[in-house]
C-alpha cells in the first residue's frame, strides 16, 4: 500500500530567501479525512404535527457532520453558554441600583439595565438580535447569557426553561466510519438509553456478566459506571481512584465515592458527592441547586442483610433552598427569603458547612412544610422561631427597640414582608389609622403565609394578635403599631394603655390560649407593623423581643 500524500504542499525551501519564513507546524491532513457541512435532507426531518409550522424550512439549523476522525478521538460534551451564576453582580454594586420598576421589575444605573432573580442574585441584561432579554457581562457588546423572563405577578426574573424558547440550535454529529483499508470492524450497536435514573435491581449486574467485560474506567483510573449507577445517572462519573481514597469514603459495587462529612457517627444516611465539590456552605449548595441541581449530593443507605450501600436516585432537594422557603412563605421580601434560608441551613447543620445529619434535617423540614407534619425541631420550620431576640433599651419611662437594617449581616433579626406582593391590601388598609384595620390587615397577611389567627378583639385602643402554625405547639403574641423610623417606642409602665386586660387586647379565646402557652413556656413575644423610612421602600416588619405582656 502506497503511503498517503498530504493534500496541502509545504513551500519549497529557497523559494524566496529574501522573505522571513515561519516554520509550518500544522499537522498533515490525510486525504481520507473529510469534513462535510450540510443541511438535513427530507428524510432526516422528523414528522411534524398537522397545522401551521412555527418555523420555515429554510430557517432549520445546519447539521455539522465530521467523518473519518481517528478512532481514538475523545469526544466531550460542552456547553457554550456559561451558567447564570457567572453573571451575578457584586453585592456592593447592587446597593447602588435604583429600586425595581413596579411594573417590569427592571432596575437601572445610567444606560444599563439589571434585574433581580427569583433565586437570588442580580444580573445585567440586554436584548439579543431576536429582541429577547439575556444576561449580559459588563464587557459584552451584545448579551450572550441565558434567556431571562419575568415571573408573573412579581418583580423578579428567572432563566427561561430549556426547550421553551422556540429558538433553533445547531447540531454537531461526530461519526467514526472505518475506511475499507483500515481493517476495523463496524462499531457495535449502542445500548438503548435508560428512562430512569437508576437501573432496575440486578439489571446492570446481569448485563455485565453477559458481556464478560470489565467495568469501564475514565482516564484518571476512576470507574465511570457501576451496578449502583446507571450510565446516564449524574453520579456515574463521581467515582474516585483508590489513591485518593479516605476513611470517610464508601464503596458501592466496587466504586469508591467521596461523602459529605457525617456530622453524627450513628446517622444512618450518608451523602455521596461530586469529587470536584470541596465543601458545601450555604452559598455553594444553593447555587448548585439553582444552576444544576442534578449535581447535588445524593443519599445512600445500607440495605440489610448484607448491609451493602445503595444510592437513592431521588433528588434530596427538588428546588433551591430559597424556592422552598418561598413556597411556604410567599410574601416574604427577597432579602428575608435569603436570610431565612441561610439561618435554616445554619441551624440544621450546627455550623456554616453542611453535614449528612444537617442535610437530612433540611429535607425533612421542607417535606413537613408540604405535608403539614409535626417536626421535632420546630425552629427549622418557622421563621418566627428562627428570629434572634432584640433587647429593649432605655429606662422605665422611655423604652425602645432599635430595628436593624433589613439587609444586615449576623443572623436573622427581623422578618420583612414585601408590600409589592400584596399591593391591593396595602393600599386599602395603610391610609387608615384604625387599630381594627391594622389587625384585620395583619391577620390576612399571616393567614396567607400559613398561620392560623385567633379572632381579633374589637377594642380600638390596642392592636395585638395571637396566632399559631401547624407543625409545632408554640403560640405567638404580636403587638402591632405603625413604625416611623428605625425605632419602636414602647409605652411606659405607668401608661394607662398598658393596663388593658388580656381579653380586651386579643379576645377571650385567644387570651385562654395565651395563658396556657405562658404556663408551659411555649409562647413567643413579637412586635411589628408597617415601617416607613425616608428614601426607602415601605415594608411590614416583625421582630422578637421576648418581653412578656402578661
Amino acid at each position: 500500500m502506497s503511503p498517503k500524500k498530504p493534500i496541502r504542499t509545504k513551500p519549497k525551501p529557497g523559494a524566496d530567501d529574501s522573505l522571513p519564513s515561519v516554520p509550518d507546524t500544522t499537522p498533515d491532513i490525510p486525504a481520507g479525512q473529510r469534513i462535510y457541512i450540510s443541511r438535513p435532507g427530507a428524510d432526516d426531518i422528523p414528522d411534524q404535527p398537522a397545522g401551521p409550522s412555527t418555523q420555515p424550512p429554510d430557517s432549520l439549523p445546519p447539521t455539522l457532520e465530521i467523518i473519518d476522525l481517528p478512532t481514538d478521538t475523545h469526544i466531550h460534551h460542552t456547553s457554550s453558554e456559561p451558567p447564570i451564576g457567572s453573571y451575578f453582580l457584586a453585592p456592593r454594586l447592587v446597593n447602588r441600583l435604583s429600586l425595581p420598576d413596579l411594573v417590569t421589575g427592571l432596575r437601572t444605573a445610567g444606560a444599563y439595565t439589571y434585574v433581580d432573580l427569583v433565586d437570588g442574585g442580580t444580573v445585567q441584561i440586554g436584548k439579543d438580535a431576536q429582541n429577547r432579554y439575556r444576561a449580559r457581562l459588563p464587557n459584552e457588546p451584545s448579551p450572550s447569557g441565558p434567556l431571562l423572563e419575568r415571573v408573573e405577578g412579581t418583580l423578579q426574573w428567572r432563566p427561561v426553561v430549556a426547550g421553551h424558547t422556540g429558538a433553533a440550535t445547531s447540531q454537531l454529529i461526530v461519526t467514526h466510519l472505518p475506511r475499507p483499508d483500515d481493517g476495523l470492524a463496524p462499531p457495535p450497536a449502542k445500548r438503548p438509553h435508560m428512562t430512569q435514573e437508576a437501573e432496575a435491581p440486578g439489571e446492570a449486574e446481569t448485563q455485565s456478566s453477559a458481556s464478560g467485560s470489565g467495568r469501564p474506567h475514565t482516564e484518571s483510573g476512576a470507574p465511570s459506571a457501576s451496578r449502583g449507577a446507571a450510565p446516564n445517572a449524574p453520579w456515574s462519573d463521581w467515582g474516585i481512584p483508590s489513591q485518593h481514597a479516605s476513611a470517610e469514603d464508601i464503596a458501592i459495587a466496587g466504586i469508591r465515592y467521596k461523602t459529605v462529612p457525617r456530622g453524627s457517627a450513628d446517622h444512618p444516611i450518608v451523602y455521596i458527592k461530586n469529587p470536584s465539590h470541596m465543601i458545601y456552605d450555604y452559598g455553594t449548595l444553593n447555587r448548585i441547586l439553582r444552576i444544576d441541581n442534578a449535581q447535588q449530593p445524593r443519599g445512600a443507605i445500607q440495605v440489610p442483610p448484607a448491609n451493602h450501600w445503595q444510592i437513592d436516585p431521588t433528588l434530596p432537594f427538588p428546588e433551591s433552598m430559597t424556592q422552598s422557603v418561598n413556597a411556604s412563605f410567599p410574601e416574604l421580601s427577597f432579602t428575608s427569603l435569603q436570610n431565612v434560608a441561610k439561618r435554616q441551613f445554619r441551624l440544621a447543620n450546627g455550623s456554616r458547612l453542611a453535614n449528612c445529619a444537617g442535610l437530612t434535617l433540611l429535607r425533612q423540614a421542607f417535606n413537613d412544610w408540604k405535608t403539614g407534619a409535626r417536626n421535632p425541631r420546630a425552629e427549622l420550620i418557622d421563621p418566627l422561631l428562627m428570629l434572634q431576640t432584640i433587647p429593649l433599651t432605655g429606662h422605665a419611662t422611655h423604652r425602645k427597640i432599635e430595628l436593624p437594617p433589613a439587609d444586615s449581616e449576623g443572623g436573622l433579626r427581623r422578618l420583612d414582608f414585601d408590600p409589592g406582593l400584596f399591593r391591593q391590601e396595602w393600599r386599602y388598609f395603610m391610609p387608615s389609622q384604625s387599630a381594627n384595620d391594622l389587625k384585620r390587615f395583619t391577620a390576612g397577611l399571616l393567614t396567607r403565609n400559613g398561620y392560623t389567627v385567633f379572632e381579633p378583639s374589637t377594642t380600638t385602643s390596642f392592636a395585638a394578635l395571637a396566632f399559631q402554625r401547624t407543625g409545632h405547639d408554640y403560640l405567638f403574641f404580636l403587638s402591632l403599631r405603625r413604625i416611623k423610623g428605625r425605632h419602636i417606642h414602647l409605652e411606659s409602665r405607668n401608661d394607662p394603655r398598658g393596663q388593658i386586660s388580656l381579653v380586651d387586647q386579643i379576645g377571650a379565646q385567644a387570651a385562654q390560649a395565651v395563658e396556657r402557652a405562658y404556663a408551659t413556656n411555649r409562647i413567643v413575644w413579637l412586635r411589628g407593623g408597617p415601617q416607613t423610612l425616608a428614601n426607602e421602600p415601605e415594608t411590614f416588619v416583625i421582630i422578637r423581643d421576648n418581653h412578656p405582656r402578661i
